[in-house]
């Protein structure tokens, strides 16, 4: 059971005692914010006889997510789904997993159920295979609300000095190595100082989407990065990061930004990551050479670069 205590300095103290297990405690400004993480450490420290959508789905998350730039959004589906389904996994029907998404289809983009509906398949599948529960999954019944379609928006660079032009020093620095690296958000955010091997032009990304890979640096990312740096010894951040900003600061700042700049609303923070693997592609890389670039690991994700304007490659034949 969780404890929550109000402390003499005003932040709230959770203790989660599990019979058998050491206890685990932790301090926070709110005491929503201890409530919620009593709940996340009972949901993956207790023994239970019946999972729940909530309890599986932290499970996988701390098994399969913990420290991986998708951690934090998957724990914010988990807690939607766990509030939509309180009853055991085994009870959960695809009658039930259809009216759920019949419903969330009426408030979210089909984009925003699709994700939800696919980690909830996710955590049956992994119930199955590492928690070797015998259970059938009830998603697999459902048919999937289709994907957007990609955006293939290329920000000019008039556009995106405009929006440089709104954004403070330290989003400026992280915005513009995202359009010289293609590298995700997350990615830049990892950064720290023994990534950087800017004398030979190279990032490393630890744990990044698709795992560990190093990214090629243009001379102007090299020039962002040695700024970065000394912003960061100024400030002394910790854990030698470069940037102490968190995902969705950064993305609010772009939005924002985009507003007080005028700009079309398809100018997003992926969209500079989209911007850069482009132009490489009309540079005449190959699949593979772009793939070092953009971090993809199939080259199915990398074919929609290939289809590129036709004065786009007359200069690369005779």
């Amino acid at each position: 059971m969780a404890n929550i205590r109000l402390l003499p300095s005003g932040n709230w103290n959770a203790q989660v005692r599990v019979k058998g297990k050491s206890p685990q405690s932790k301090t926070f400004s709110t005491k929503a914010a201890a409530e919620s993480w009593a709940s996340q450490i009972e949901a993956v420290t207790m023994d239970h006889k019946h999972h729940t959508i909530y309890t599986l789905g932290m499970t996988y998350c701390e098994t399969m997510l913990r420290g991986k730039g998708s951690y934090q959004h998957a724990l914010k589906v988990v807690e939607h789904l766990g509030r939509q389904f309180t009853q055991p996994i085994q009870d959960i029907t695809p009658k039930m997993i259809n009216d759920f998404k019949i419903m969330r289809l009426k408030t979210v983009k089909p984009s925003t159920c699709r994700i939800q509906l696919a980690f909830m398949s996710r955590f049956y599948r992994f119930a199955k295979r590492e928690l070797l529960i015998n259970i059938h999954n009830p998603v697999s019944d459902i048919a999937l609300p289709k994907p957007d379609r990609s955006s293939d928006k290329v920000i000019r660079a008039s556009e995106l000095e405009r929006l440089l032009a709104k954004l403070s020093p330290t989003m400026q620095l992280i915005v513009e190595l995202a359009y010289e690296t293609a590298m995700r958000r997350s990615e830049i955010l990892k950064l720290t100082k023994d990534c950087l091997h800017l004398q030979d032009r190279i990032a490393d990304v630890i744990d990044g989407k698709n795992g560990t890979r190093s990214v090629p640096l243009t001379h102007r990312a090299v020039e962002i990065l040695r700024l970065a740096q000394l912003c960061a010894a100024v400030g002394g951040h910790p854990h030698n990061l470069i940037f102490t900003v968190t995902p969705h600061a950064v993305s609010q700042a772009v939005r924002l930004a985009r507003v007080k700049a005028g700009l079309d609303s398809s100018v997003k923070l992926h969209q500079l990551r989209h911007t850069r693997i482009t132009n490489v592609a009309k540079k005449g890389f190959n699949n593979a050479q772009i793939m070092i670039v953009s971090g993809h690991r199939d080259t199915r994700s990398v074919a929609r670069y290939s289809h590129l304007n036709v004065r786009d490659v007359l200069h690369l034949i005779d």
